[in-house]
């Protein structure tokens, strides 16, 4: 046991603890607030604020508080000292070489009396040999407050000790391994150099799971740590000697106190560049150079199979009942002690959560959230500027087949994701500030089986081979307070003989920049980026009239679909400049973006045509004072126009938000939408009106380290032209026990629309409209689900998770309706205002525009629906062996629609019971996995 602390901090009451240690903060007089503060006292709240919060930061007078030490190298150094003795990973912590190693005490409140000393004391000493670095901690605790959580999980409501690595020194990215007292464990690779939090640092990549050991001893009044950290799991320099980035991190959960080493304010600019050294290293080498994790699999799928009403056979391609194997592997090799190349060859990612249910009625793709561990570790180093385009989005490579059946398939089966058959990864930073990453991926060309009506079979291609590369090179300069970086995208596809409409070559990338100064409170940052792609004549056709950029528009200035083109290029550009610390925070920036800027084959893109310009300011008090422990208060303004200097979009916002004295946190917006133009409702015809409206939201959240926790956000708004929407929103976390916890996420929203579109017809006779009539119909849409997780963690090691999502989403069209005339929201309702309209029984209509006038009349179907769901998954995770996993996995799927021909069926008409119990009469689609790993470190 660590000699030279006191066993445990005597000490009575935090009352007492002030008296002898008189509290040195930022005092913010305020008058007392009666009760909560509601959503409508924020500002008042404000205004009471604003004088005693600039008053107090300007006249607070520092008595016994760290220094704040603005040069880098006066900021704290510790000493690892080498070992030839065996270190017992067990929280004993008494092998005799722990006591050469001087112990590093001096810490500091973060948070919530920023500066002084801390109510606890810690020792913490550090040794390393040949293969890793061991860590050794003592905290003091008078009330320890622990539970376990599963590997990456969140135990914020818990004692937690971390430790910080910036072993690449580069002042900007940093490994964090964080303990609680009772074994849990979270590792995560952090980026970016952060601004604020108690290590500056926020987020974090925690798919990054390297193989250390950590072992926790709660003892009297004290908890202990004992970490191993081999140096094979890090990346560092190839010099003698060692120079790492270091901080270390404690939270006192009973206290509601941050406490760290190397002290930065508050209200100051945080992160990697603020951490001290650890210097004594010399000597090391990275450690075995090459990590194998192969795998085996297997997976049990029972599905419904649907059968074709219009011929006399089933489904000869699947029985309901298939089974599948599979085997691959994962390679890591360290080039060299910071350089490592990843790889995988048939990677298998079935023990990923689903992606929830959504119903999408824009025209606009919905982006999914990339969870699969290979594409998440290091995802970072593709990041493209902040702010800009994203041009590395993951969830390409494997992305489901895009090839459709032929007209003639009665029965078809083709694979639900595209074969991923080997993919490489090379990242690493060079002592000089060099960071790179090279991603590489090639998927096979997937072909599905078809059988018509006629028992005719074939074969299509539903998607090509196609290999993808990233490639991203960035430098660091001034300690990283300036960066320069590249970055390039190519996709390629054998499209020779492929009927699939799609683009042969893509090519993306760019250049951007960010520099800090002032001690880092003020950044300008920027970006270019051109785009080129290359297809047949029909795939540029497609890509012209994508809803990001509809060149069809017939009012377009400048634009038209140029159906000989066999490439498309463009570029998107943007500077933005901020004050990122202190009580006053400022920001602007504008962008462009062409028409012809395309990313969409590896990146992921929504608009283009565009000029954007934002303005923002506001004032964030860190400090606690009498009534809030912080606040903050900022508004923006932000203007669009299009190519043809139309102005598309303006967004008036207001912002606040407080954290109280219980740790809650209450905030609010209020958005203000003047009547602008859109070049996006008719969906490629002429430029409409959009009316002037707003919207407003209110949410609070509950101390999240409670037993019992939640938060909960309502949103409302409305236009001029009566359409409105509201949305309730809520999180609830209930801890169970030390082992379990249960949380629960409804979602309730409703909604009516006055222009939801429907269909586009043409018809020369519409003059005003450029010889096409553009249908809408008033929308009234209600969705709710419930996103339920189960977690219960029975060791460090073995962990059980359940995760469920019932959905179900109803909606009607009324008021079939067409737009009058361009740039204007004036409409003619069929069979009211204009021509005639008729249902048949199956709800279908015939629309007759004009009447007895020359129109033609055309047909709609009814667009009303009702959408259920259930879709869910539970997976037992055991790691058998130190980087080496069972997975047990149980996927099921329910979904289906209420259909015009069912009995009372009132499509359209939200009815939660009736809704609720068709989710079990809906048959359930199931899928059974096993997958074990083993991992090799020859």
């Amino acid at each position: 046991m660590f000699p030279g602390v006191p066993r445990r901090c005597a000490r009575g009451p935090r009352s007492i603890v002030r008296r002898l240690i008189p509290p040195q903060r930022y005092v913010v007089d305020m008058p007392a607030l009666p009760g909560r503060f509601g959503p409508f006292a924020m500002a008042a709240l404000a205004l009471l604020l604003l004088p005693a919060g600039a008053d107090a930061q300007d006249t607070a007078q520092p008595v016994a508080r760290a220094t704040y030490v603005t040069n880098h190298a006066d900021l704290p150094t510790a000493r690892a000292v080498r070992t030839d003795q065996r270190i017992a990973i067990d929280a004993q912590l008494d092998e005799p070489v722990w006591m050469t190693a001087p112990p590093v005490t001096d810490f500091w409140q973060y948070d919530p009396d920023t500066g002084l000393r801390v109510s606890e004391p810690i020792e913490v000493r550090i040794l390393y040999d040949d293969e890793a670095l061991y860590v050794g901690a003592r905290l003091s605790d008078k009330d320890i407050v622990t539970r376990l959580v599963r590997r990456d999980g969140f135990a914020n409501d818990t004692d937690i000790f971390i430790i910080y690595l910036d072993s690449y020194h580069d002042h900007r990215t940093a490994y964090r391994f964080a303990v609680n007292a009772a074994g849990w464990r979270r590792d995560l690779i952090l980026s970016g150099g952060g601004v604020q939090g108690a290590a500056g640092l926020g987020g974090g990549d925690a798919s990054w799971d390297p193989v250390w050991a950590v072992k926790t001893r709660i003892g009297d009044g004290e908890w202990f740590v004992e970490e191993r950290i081999p140096f094979s799991q890090l990346r560092f320099s190839p010099a003698d000697e060692q120079v790492w980035g270091l901080q270390l991190e404690r939270k006192i959960r009973p206290l509601t106190e941050e406490n760290v080493w190397s002290w930065t304010p508050s209200n100051e600019a945080g992160g990697v560049a603020r951490f001290g050294h650890l210097v004594g290293i010399t000597g090391i080498k990275p450690g075995r150079k090459l990590e194998m994790l192969p795998y085996v699999g297997g997976r049990a799928e029972y599905i419904g199979i649907a059968r074709n009403p219009d011929v006399s056979f089933t489904n000869p391609f699947r029985s309901g009942s298939d089974y599948f194997g599979t085997a691959g592997v994962d390679l890591k090799y360290r080039v060299t002690s910071n350089l490592t190349l990843d790889g995988t060859i048939n990677p298998d990612f079935g023990q990923v959560e689903l992606d929830p249910a959504v119903i999408n009625l824009t025209a606009f793709e919905t982006r999914y959230a990339e969870r699969r561990p290979f594409f998440v570790e290091g995802a970072e180093i593709f990041d493209f500027g902040e702010g800009g385009p994203s041009l590395v989005y993951s969830r390409r490579v494997g992305r489901a087949p895009q090839g459709d059946a032929p007209d003639a398939a009665a029965y078809s089966v083709a694979p639900g994701t595209t074969t991923i058959l080997g993919a490489a990864k090379l990242t690493g930073k060079t002592p000089s500030g060099w960071s790179m990453g090279f991603l590489n991926a090639v998927t096979a060309r997937e072909r599905a089986s078809w059988l018509g009506a006629d028992r005719v079979a074939g074969r299509f291609e539903v998607e090509p081979a196609t290999n993808y590369f990233a490639g991203r090179v960035r430098r660091e300069l001034r300690a990283g307070q300036t960066v320069l970086g590249v970055l390039a995208t190519g996709v390629a596809r054998s499209l020779e003989g492929s009927p699939l409409q799609l683009h042969a070559r893509a090519f993306s990338g760019g250049v951007d920049f960010s520099h800090q100064w002032g001690n880092r409170v003020w950044e300008v940052q920027g970006l270019f980026s051109p785009s080129l792609v290359q297809g047949s004549e029909q795939a540029l056709i497609a890509t012209q009239r994508t809803s990001s950029r509809y060149f069809q528009r017939p009012d377009a200035d400048g634009l038209g679909v140029d159906s000989s083109a066999t490439s498309l290029a463009g570029y998107s550009a943007r500077v933005a400049v901020a004050k990122q610390a202190g009580l006053w925070r400022l920001g602007g920036d504008g962008a462009v973006i062409s028409p012809g800027y395309e990313v969409n084959d590896l990146g992921f893109q929504s608009e283009a045509g565009r000029f954007k310009t934002n303005l923002s300011g506001g004032m964030e008090h860190t400090r606690p004072g009498r009534h809030l422990r912080s606040w903050s208060l900022t508004s923006s303004a932000g203007l669009v126009w299009n190519y043809g200097g139309d102005r598309v979009g303006t967004d008036i916002a207001f912002n606040g938000s407080a954290q109280l004295p219980d740790l809650s946190r209450l905030g609010g917006r209020l958005s203000i939408r003047p009547e602008t133009l859109t070049d996006r409702l008719t969906r490629g015809g002429p430029l409409a009106m959009a009316p002037a409206g707003y919207s407003a939201s209110v949410n609070y959240s509950t101390d999240g380290r409670t037993a019992l926790s939640g938060r909960g956000s309502v949103t409302y708004g409305t236009d001029r032209s009566g359409a409105w929407n509201s949305e309730l929103d809520m999180s609830m976390m209930w801890r169970i026990s030390t082992l379990v916890d249960v949380s629960l996420g409804p979602n309730f929203s409703r909604g009516f629309g006055t222009a939801q579109y429907v269909s586009t017809v043409t018809d020369k006779t519409a003059t005003s409209t450029y010889g096409r009539r553009y249908v809408f119909a008033d929308l009234r849409q209600t969705t709710t689900s419930l996103t339920t997780r189960l977690n219960a963690t029975l060791t460090p090691l073995v962990s059980f998770e359940v995760y469920a999502q019932p959905f179900i989403s109803s909606a009607r069209y009324e008021r079939l309706k067409e737009l009058a005339a361009g740039r204007t929201f004036d409409f003619s309702e069929y069979g009211t205002g204009v021509g005639t309209l008729s249902q048949t029984s199956t709800g279908s209509y015939t629309i007759d525009p004009d009447g007895v006038g020359p129109a033609k009349a055309f047909g709609l179907s009814n667009r009303d629906f009702n959408f259920r769901s259930l879709r869910g998954n539970a997976v037992f995770r055991w790691e058998w062996r130190a980087g080496s996993t069972l997975f047990l996995v149980w996927q099921q799927n329910r979904s289906g629609r209420l259909v015009p021909e069912e009995p009372g069926a009132d499509v359209g008409a939200f009815d939660f019971g009736r809704d609720a119990r068709a989710l079990f009469d809906i048959r359930a689609d199931n899928i059974f996995l096993i997958k074990l790993s083993y991992w090799l470190n020859p």
